[in-house]
């Protein structure tokens, strides 16, 4: 809408309808300005109800429908106090969408059309209507002409420049049987997501997803014998979860939030959930929100956030129990194979000795094998899985000062038939005063 200058009121002015016209304009540009500048989706559906029943015979027939066209102008139309509004469907439509289209506002053009024709591109048509007086208890009635919006429901492929217009659904097909087909995953520009049975679903997914790995990494936190860097990246990611899963639990409560505002939100969790999460530790390359059409950007948004959040269920440091079975020898079942397979393992040594001597005797009395060929490795002093010390403990493990940690070697006929078994016997020969062993797995 062009600039519209306001009306100079002077004393003693002839007034003319053209000096109200133009106050009119004056209010509605201001108004509109107003608005646009304050959000940049301004416009969109509130709320929307159409004829279930109509629908069956290839019919569109609005019943309810409040929002802000994408010019500014505000509609709320309701079939109890208006006309109602259908559009029939031709049997060759595909894939098009229906629109609620008004004529668009046109310089030099007729704003009123008095005789109600159909095909007119006036904006508004008169009606009259018997008003009171409300200025006192009892006030006469009288008939007053007022402008009415032309509302039209048409298809897409049929509008032109002299429409201004806002979807409301897309149709599939019509069917052999007249019965339109909708297409239950498009997302109309709205205003109010939590009102958009799609756009709710996604919130109540995500809400629950936050909820879920929230109570996972609490336990996780929890844990008694955890600490280090595994332990504060995990207590990162829950302080992350938490602040989410309260602003979903929040958003839940206000159904008239902007769907933008949810697309940014949710986009500056996907980001930060990468640092954790993707393997280049920064967020893929979104789909960007379209406001008409803004199914797409919040599916791949989802599937993102899903992804992402199932990352957070993957605990990198493992804790396998050593069962102790008497006369050196400690026990590990490792059932999982896909863990022998891809993951590093490593044990984790303490002892009442100086750390010089505990690394230069631990390796040289230990023997690492599969549980029914430890004793063949013991007797006949055979070598068992190769142990390589490591300088420094893994960052996904606990620090413990005082421990000397050792990398398993993966290679040859004692791990391949570990792997195959599961089941890991260590045998431990001479005095280790105050031994302490733990054994862990570590992902990838």
């Amino acid at each position: 809408m062009s600039f519209q200058p306001k009306v100079v009121w002077t004393e003693g002015m002839f007034l003319r309808p053209q000096h109200f016209q133009q106050l009119e304009r004056y209010f509605d540009h201001q108004l509109n300005v107003r608005t646009q500048v304050q959000q940049g989706f301004y416009w969109g559906v509130h709320s929307l109800t159409l004829d279930e029943e109509a629908l069956q015979i290839g019919k569109i027939v609005l019943r309810q429908a409040v929002g802000v066209m994408p010019d500014g102008t505000p509609f709320s139309i309701d079939t109890q106090t208006q006309p109602e509004l259908v559009l029939d469907v031709p049997a060759d439509v595909r894939q098009c969408r229906v629109m609620l289209a008004l004529p668009m506002r046109r310089s030099g053009g007729q704003d009123v059309s008095f005789d109600g024709e159909g095909e007119s591109l006036a904006r508004y048509a008169v009606v009259e209507r018997s008003l009171p007086d409300r200025s006192m208890e009892g006030g006469e009635s009288a008939l007053v002409q007022l402008g009415v919006p032309c509302w039209r429901l048409k298809l897409e492929r049929d509008m032109g420049p002299e429409w201004v217009a806002i979807p409301l659904l897309r149709v599939l097909e019509r069917g052999t049987d007249n019965r339109l087909r909708i297409d239950m995953d498009y997302i109309p520009p709205t205003l109010a997501a939590g009102r958009q049975p799609r756009l709710l679903r996604f919130l109540q997914e995500l809400h629950g997803l936050l909820a879920s790995r929230s109570e996972v990494l609490a336990h996780r936190v929890l844990q008694s014998g955890r600490g280090g860097v595994a332990e504060v990246a995990d207590f990162m990611m829950l302080e992350l979860i938490n602040r989410y899963a309260g602003q979903t639990w929040a958003d839940l409560q206000f159904p008239d939030a902007h769907p933008g505002q949810w697309f940014r939100n949710w986009t500056e969790l996907a980001g930060a959930l990468a640092t954790y999460g993707a393997a280049q530790r920064r967020l893929a390359e979104m789909t960007p929100y379209v406001h008409d059409d803004m199914a797409p950007g919040f599916e791949v948004l989802m599937r993102e956030l899903r992804r992402l959040l199932s990352t957070v269920l993957e605990q990198h440091a493992i804790p396998i129990v050593l069962a102790d079975r008497g006369q050196g020898v400690s026990v590990a079942e490792i059932h999982d194979a896909e863990l022998l397979q891809s993951a590093d393992f490593v044990l984790a040594v303490h002892a009442d000795l100086p750390a010089d001597v505990l690394r230069r005797r631990f390796p040289a009395q230990v023997k690492i094998g599969p549980v029914d060929r430890i004793r063949d490795l013991v007797h006949l002093q055979l070598p068992g899985i190769e142990l390589q010390a490591l300088p420094v403990a893994p960052r996904e493990l606990p620090y413990n000062a005082g421990y000397a940690y050792y990398a398993l070697g993966k290679n040859g006929d004692l791990w391949r038939q570990l792997e195959r078994t599961g089941a890991m016997a260590l045998h431990l020969a001479g005095e280790f005063p105050d031994l302490r062993l733990e054994f862990w797995a570590i992902r990838a």
